[in-house]
Formats: C-alpha cells, sequence, structure tokens
C-alpha cells in the first residue's frame, strides 16, 4: 500500500507540473484539486488504512480516464505530462487493486473464524 501512495504523491507532482508549465492558467489551475486529494489520499495509504485503499482506487480510475481524455483535449498542458498522469494513475490502480484484493480476502478469512 506504501507504494501505491508513493505513485499518488508523484501524480500529485504531475499535476503540479502541468499547473507550472500551463504558467498558471486558469483551464490549467483546477488540476490543483486533485493533486490536493491525492497528497491526502497518500496520507491514508502510508497509515495502511483500508478504506482509503478503496477510495483511491476509484480516484485512480476516475483520474486515468481523465488524463486519457486531457490527452486529446485543447489544454494548454504539454501532451506528455497528461500521459505520465495516465501511467502513473493506471499503475496506482493496479497496486491498489492488489491490495484490496488481498486485504479483503483476509478480512472475509477473519470474519469466517
Amino acid at each position: 500500500m506504501r507504494v501505491a501512495g508513493y505513485i499518488l504523491l508523484l501524480s500529485a507532482a504531475l499535476h503540479v507540473l502541468a499547473v507550472v508549465l500551463a504558467a498558471f492558467s486558469p483551464d490549467a489551475v483546477i488540476l490543483l484539486v486533485p493533486a490536493v486529494l491525492y497528497l491526502l489520499l497518500a496520507a491514508g495509504l502510508s497509515r495502511g488504512m483500508l478504506w482509503v485503499a478503496w477510495i483511491s482506487f476509484i480516484c485512480m480510475i476516475v483520474g486515468a480516464a481523465g488524463a486519457l481524455s486531457a490527452m486529446f483535449g485543447a489544454w494548454p498542458v504539454p501532451v506528455w505530462v497528461f500521459a505520465s498522469i495516465f501511467v502513473a494513475d493506471l499503475a496506482a490502480a493496479v497496486l491498489l487493486f492488489g491490495t484490496i484484493w488481498s486485504g479483503s480476502k483476509k478480512e472475509t478469512a477473519q470474519a469466517l473464524e
């Protein structure tokens, strides 16, 4: 879960980089919202909270889809930044899926005992 948190931090940094590269244009400043959200989620993941992993997983799926669609839009941000965000979000989603899957199996086994 900690590695996924680090990837969320990377994605947050890429969101901030996108805003800086777009010279703080009003269209790009909205990217600071997911950056802050990802920072908060990374803090929860560093504490090993499974419910935060669920929320993070959903956010990463939505974030990856948003980054993919933004690559083909008219943004003042270079495409490579959105491609990097897409890869980071997808990687975090895969790691979080593994965490959730193993965590869910453990919780189910404990409930049946």
